[in-house]
């Protein structure tokens, strides 16, 4: 009995101890993309009210929450029904921080959280190509930094909401998975009840299918992991039935009724003034990666202003996309018979089904880019690894000339939206 005691406090000494920078070379990349994003995130909350604007709650920039979170440390708890307890120790440290300083020092533990959160998602990134892939650290690096300037990434680096939190676990999560696939061990279940039904599932509903994929693919009987999947399906449902009577008592709200409200919400208004190809191959796929022009609308019947993202306006911004979306691709034919790639496809499955198949928010598809960005520079890396060695050096040089011209690319269209944020929500 102590033995197995101690076992499972080992496995959980290595869970805690994954989630932090492990090596100096992950502690420089955590500290440098660190850097970078609160270089412009900081600018961004000091000299405009675009992350902190308590006039709107809602939607302010990309059909965002983040004034909600910083209020009450929840949106929707329809979507999102354990988010607040995520967030809420931070509104109350940064309510203090409010009172005694500004409450601008409240927006900037929330940027500094934030910043963290999607600096560290990166390092996960790396770690997976390093240690899962094997590849060598210059590529892990050049591939972590290509997947560090994603639009997503660059926006959600100040922003604090449901999906910087999932950026952060999705990514962890396909980590720590593969790492016992790897050994040909299983994770402590206990561990897969913590993430899929805890984390995943509490911070978005969805997600709690991309806690449960990884156990496909355990080296165990069929019976076993049929099994964990069940157990894992009704512990969610037992925690949702709790929330249903804490939602019920305390909200006054039917939170199942809610969950189907919510969702038709979602869907009825799908397409509005925009082709299915379009909201499907440039906001679903290509914006949440490659920044598309950015433009402003006024509310109906509201003085409110949106900033959302429009269509691409050039032959290049087209062919960026489509050659990802070929890399992919490639990725997927060459590996196809790797267990690791087929976990990583039926991950990002999960959101085009959901998405484009479903509808679910395909009038606003951009945000929900944090859901699956992260298995992109997962099939870079393992594309990476089957070439050959003529073939390996050409795809760096081609990766290389790929990221220069997102950096470019998601740089400007960065500005563009400081600049907009300026101009429509000065710092109050």
């Amino acid at each position: 009995m102590n033995k197995s005691i101690r076992f499972k406090i080992s496995d959980f000494k290595f869970l805690s101890k994954a989630l932090l920078p492990q090596k100096k070379e992950e502690k420089l990349l955590f500290l440098i993309l660190l850097l970078i994003y609160l270089s412009y995130s900081i600018y961004i909350a000091l000299s405009t009210s675009v992350i902190d604007n308590m006039s709107y709650e809602t939607d302010i920039y990309f059909s965002y929450d983040n004034p909600l979170i910083l209020k009450l440390g929840r949106t929707q708890i329809s979507g999102h029904p354990l988010l607040m307890l995520f967030y809420y120790p931070f509104v109350l440290i940064g309510n203090g921080l409010a009172y005694l300083v500004t409450f601008k020092a409240k927006t900037l533990l929330f940027v500094l959280l934030s910043s963290s959160m999607i600096s560290m998602s990166s390092v996960y990134i790396f770690r997976y190509l390093r240690e899962i892939i094997e590849i060598k650290r210059s590529v892990a690096y050049l591939i972590t930094l290509f997947f560090a300037f994603f639009s997503t990434n660059l926006l959600l680096s100040f922003t604090p909401e449901s999906f910087t939190l999932s950026a952060i676990f999705l990514a962890f999560n396909v980590y720590y998975n593969s790492s016992y696939i790897k050994k040909q061990k299983s994770p402590p279940f206990l561990s897969n009840i913590v993430l899929a039904d805890f984390i995943l599932g509490g911070i978005t509903l969805t997600n709690v299918a991309k806690g449960i994929v990884p156990v496909l693919f355990f080296k165990e009987k069929k019976i076993s992991i049929l099994k964990k999947v069940v157990l894992l399906g009704v512990i969610f449902l037992a925690i949702l039935s709790i929330v249903q009577v804490i939602s019920i008592v305390f909200l006054s709200k039917n939170f199942f009724e809610s969950i189907f409200i919510h969702r038709e919400s979602f869907t009825n208004s799908a397409l509005g003034g925009s082709s299915l190809f379009q909201m499907v191959f440039t906001h679903f796929f290509g914006s949440p990666i490659f920044f598309p022009p950015m433009m402003n609308y006024t509310a109906y019947n509201s003085t409110m202003q949106y900033i959302i993202e429009g269509n691409y306006s050039y032959w290049w911004q087209y062919t960026f996309v489509t050659l990802i979306l070929a890399t992919i691709v490639a990725s997927l034919v060459k590996n196809y018979k790797s267990p690791f790639l087929q976990m990583i496809f039926l991950l990002f499955l999960i959101d085009i089904i959901i998405h484009c198949v479903m509808k679910f928010g395909i009038n606003q598809p951009f945000i929900y880019g944090a859901h699956w960005v992260y298995c992109i520079p997962l099939l870079i890396g393992w594309l990476y690894d089957k070439l050959k060695e003529k073939q390996a050096k050409a795809f760096v040089v081609f990766l290389i000339c790929m990221f220069v011209g997102l950096i470019i690319n998601n740089l400007y269209h960065l500005t563009d939206f400081i600049n907009m944020a300026q101009s429509l929500y000065p710092t109050e």
